[in-house]
């Protein structure tokens, strides 16, 4: 099966050159998502925000491949700050039915750029 990349218009489609997610081999690779809104917009500052933001924006790209969030089998979350740690896992622990969650791994990293507060990337079955 050849790739398939796939876009949602419900995600600002990003001006890096990278694809929003791809289909291929029966997966789903979700690029990074930051928490841009109505095309660029950003809660600034506003961690909780950002959080929702980002998984509204996985998920739109899941259901655009067939997917959704409960096929996630890996995540990447990618925090500005550490000390953000403990809330994203109460707002991400939300998003999927109790000790099913996908295999995770989360790092502190700067961002490309500085209004976000983290971004996901993630693999999920098709």
């Amino acid at each position: 099966m050849a790739k398939e990349i796939i876009r949602s218009d419900k995600v600002t489609p990003p001006l890096a050159p990278l694809s929003p997610a791809v289909r291929s081999n029966g997966f789903v690779f979700v690029s990074g998502q930051p928490a841009f809104f109505d095309d660029r917009q950003i809660a600034e500052n506003d961690f909780d925000a950002q959080m929702h933001q980002v998984m509204a924006n996985v998920k739109a790209l899941l259901e655009a491949a067939g997917s959704s969030l409960d096929k996630i089998v890996k995540a990447n979350v990618i925090l500005k700050h550490a000390s953000d740690f403990a809330r994203m896992n109460e707002i991400y622990r939300s998003y999927f039915p109790d000790g099913n969650y996908p295999a995770r791994t989360t790092i502190e990293a700067s961002m490309g750029n500085p209004l976000f507060l983290l971004e996901i990337e993630c693999t999920a079955e098709a």
